[in-house]
């Protein structure tokens, strides 16, 4: 058994945490911590994963750079949205009456 490498990662094309569960003989949830390792070691690592279960792969043009770069930014702004009303939330819990105390 051991870590995800990047360069079990290929560019333009995903490999699915199925074929790196095999290639590494780790179970799915610690490919996962894997991958998140490997993106918080070093920068550079780009990594697009999908939210479907195509799996994993490296950009290889500026097209697929820029595609990954919007989609985290939707995420992102989702996130921000999201917790502009739990900020709101917060602040007003007396007047909830949901008993958020």
């Amino acid at each position: 058994m051991r870590e995800v490498r990047i360069e079990d990662i290929p560019f333009g094309r995903y490999i699915s945490r199925e074929e790196l569960c095999a290639i590494t003989g780790m179970n799915d949830r610690a490919v996962r911590k894997s991958i998140q390792d490997l993106r918080a070691s070093d920068p550079s690592n780009i990594i697009i994963s999908t939210s479907g279960k195509k799996g994993y792969k490296r950009p290889s043009s500026y097209d697929e750079l820029q595609a990954c770069y919007n989609e985290s930014l939707s995420r992102i702004n989702a996130e921000r949205k999201k917790m502009a009303v739990i900020e709101s939330l917060m602040k007003n819990r007396d007047q909830l009456g949901l008993g958020l105390r």
